[in-house]
């Protein structure tokens, strides 16, 4: 396999970044619009119990894919220079790894229905195998197409596994109105994905062979694991203690909210991600670009998203009723109190792209670490207040996360904790501006009677003016928007 220089002039390098950030923007609006389609349709055709079903056999799905990637993924792409001895030794441990892990998984589905009580459990969890299979199959032709930085390849990719999964999902749940249909939809999304993924890339492994040459790379990989162990433990722990303790029904709310509130920071950190470890990687000597390729990416990372969210904080009641339905008004209150962390979580997510691209696998697990510590200890403080409870001390404790974060990433790296300040400061207060005057701005139109999609059309065209401005105040910010502005238009 031929190697790839990651190594670019200034240019080239500047018009991957925003050639990039194009492609995730457009990947994120597709994905967006395709989970809230989901959350919609499936909401109304679904019970919160069917839901709660779902979430109880999902986490140990998440737990599974952890360790089927081993972080492999991002180590291809971050490598200087890859092999194609390499790259095939890592497809077939990704490969070998999801096949044990799918068969363990349908081994002990019998056990998750019996620690919910719930028979019903067993098939669900096995039939989720599957995507483990799936994901073993497509880790390093994805990561391939990210090195290569074939950013619209990707998005085209993703943007066609979310709507088939979409449209599988919906006439499923029309048709049988059963919690199979999430799963269903999952499957084929997962399929549509690696068969894209293999066409794609051009690239077929060779036969299995020593591992020993990609030795490094997996001490890298599972730095990057153990980072998203603890990942999938603060993001899932509160679900099982929820469920165990307050049912299916509570679980499903609190599940619905937590998925409209904060997906928008998958949205952002995963694509994003892709495209600034391969960009970051190559400039590790160059620290001037480095912080320049970093400060450019930012900018639409967090204006796509950050006023979105202080929308969805602002007009919550309004939102979740209209988009919902009168059954879930249970979530209302639990979207509330997630709200700090949503905002907190998405401002977050440009510290993966530093932690990642400076090759700091270690210090990155270390923050996993802490990070679920101090997070399952909120759910417990929580707990006996109920899934609005949860909500509350888990924003709570990312309040106490958030300037350790920046103090800990800010220490080493071409990027101190001035740029960070100037970087992602001026986002923070243009969604902190959105949300209080959005929220003037509902509070008017709902004394007036004024509700439902044109009052949050209004909410949402307000948010982005807020925060569009608030951010151009900063000149920096005004100049990066003006070059992006200039791309869009093909100068």
């Amino acid at each position: 396999m031929t190697q790839l220089n990651m190594r670019l002039s200034e240019d080239e390098q500047s018009r991957n970044v925003r050639k990039g950030a194009l492609a995730a923007i457009v990947t994120q609006v597709v994905r967006v619009a395709t989970q809230t389609g989901s959350v919609i349709l499936l909401s109304r055709l679904l019970t919160p119990v069917d839901f709660g079903t779902y979430a109880m056999a999902s986490p140990v799905l998440a737990f599974a894919v952890l360790f089927q990637d081993l972080g492999l993924g991002h180590a291809t792409v971050q490598k200087d220079e890859l092999t194609h001895n390499e790259l095939s030794a890592l497809f077939w441990v990704n490969l070998s790894v999801g096949a044990l892990l799918a068969a363990t998984q349908v081994a002990l589905s019998p056990l998750v229905a019996r620690f919910y009580s719930a028979p019903n459990l067993a098939p669900l969890t096995s039939g989720m195998s599957v995507t483990l299979l799936l994901s073993g199959a497509d880790v390093q032709h994805l990561s391939l197409l990210t090195r290569q930085m074939r950013f619209w390849t990707l998005a085209g990719l993703e943007s066609a596994a979310a709507l088939t999964g979409l449209l599988t999902s919906a006439a499923v749940a029309y048709v049988y109105h059963s919690y199979w249909a999430i799963l269903a939809g999952s499957l084929t999304s997962g399929l549509v994905l690696a068969s894209g993924a293999w066409l794609s890339s051009g690239w077929l492994p060779s036969r299995p062979g020593s591992i020993k040459a990609a030795r490094d790379m997996l001490n890298f990989g599972l730095g990057v694991t153990g980072y998203n162990l603890a990942e999938f433990l603060s993001r899932n722990t509160d679900g099982v203690l929820i469920g165990k303790v307050w049912g299916a029904a509570s679980l499903g709310a609190y599940n619905r909210a937590y998925r409209l509130l904060l997906f928008p920071l998958q949205q952002v950190s995963n694509p994003m991600v892709r495209i600034m470890l391969p960009t970051l990687s190559g400039l590790l000597k160059e620290p001037e670009r480095y912080r320049d390729s970093f400060r450019r990416a930012v900018l639409p990372a967090l204006l796509l998203v950050l006023p979105g969210v202080g929308f969805m904080i602002a007009t919550a009641d309004t939102l979740v009723e209209t988009l919902l339905g009168d059954q879930w008004s249970e979530a209302a209150p639990i979207f509330v109190a997630l709200s700090i962390a949503g905002l907190l979580q998405t401002s977050n997510s440009p510290a993966n792209w530093l932690f990642l691209s400076q090759g700091r696998a270690k210090e990155y697990m270390r923050w996993g670490l802490f990070n679920v510590s101090t997070s399952i200890l909120a759910f417990i403080c929580g707990l006996p207040f109920g899934p609005v409870g949860v909500a509350s001390a888990y924003s709570i404790s990312e309040c106490v996360r958030t300037p350790i974060l920046w103090w800990l990433i800010g220490r080493r790296g071409p990027v101190h904790h001035r740029d960070l300040m100037k970087v992602v400061g001026p986002h923070l207060a243009g969604a902190l501006a959105s949300v209080v005057t959005v929220s003037l701005l509902h509070r008017w139109l709902l004394a007036r009677s004024i509700g439902g999609i044109p009052e949050l059309a209004a909410c949402f065209s307000l948010s982005y003016a807020v925060s569009l401005t608030i951010v151009a105040l900063f000149p920096a910010c005004r100049g990066e928007m003006w070059r992006y502005a200039q791309s869009i238009r093909g100068r």
